[in-house]
């Protein structure tokens, strides 16, 4: 009976000394996979005049609707470098563009670098 008991105790000792050393190591391991950040934005002289935007996150494309605004910023990411970063303003009909889209990418935490610009719309693969 106690060999069991001690047989039991040094198993579970075992397992945990062993599943704690793979934890460990998995912290400690470093990546090389670069780490990348997205930022819209749309801006315009005063306001502009649309009726919304769309555009591309880790998760897929996001839309958001407005009448009017003086300035829009979003930020996404994670992602990984060949994302295809993508905004696109939704114009109310008959009113001129009075917006300006642009895409900015960060990698590894660095600043933003400004990487596209379109008037209603801009896209960016990165490749850095």
């Amino acid at each position: 009976m106690k060999k069991n008991i001690f047989g039991i105790i040094a198993i579970a000792f075992l397992s945990i000394l062993f599943s704690c050393d793979k934890k460990e190591e998995e912290l400690t391991s470093p990546t090389n996979e670069d780490v990348y950040y997205v930022k819209y934005e749309i801006s315009g002289r005063v306001y502009f005049y649309i009726d919304g935007v769309s555009y591309k996150t880790e998760n897929g494309f996001q839309s958001q609707s407005f009448s009017t605004a003086k300035s829009f910023e979003e930020t996404c990411g994670p992602v990984k470098k060949g994302f295809s970063a993508q905004i696109k303003i939704t114009q109310k009909r008959g009113e001129p563009s009075s917006g300006a889209t642009k895409i900015y990418v960060s990698k590894n935490n660095g600043p933003f670098a400004i990487k596209a610009t379109g008037k209603e719309s801009a896209s960016y693969t990165i490749n850095f």
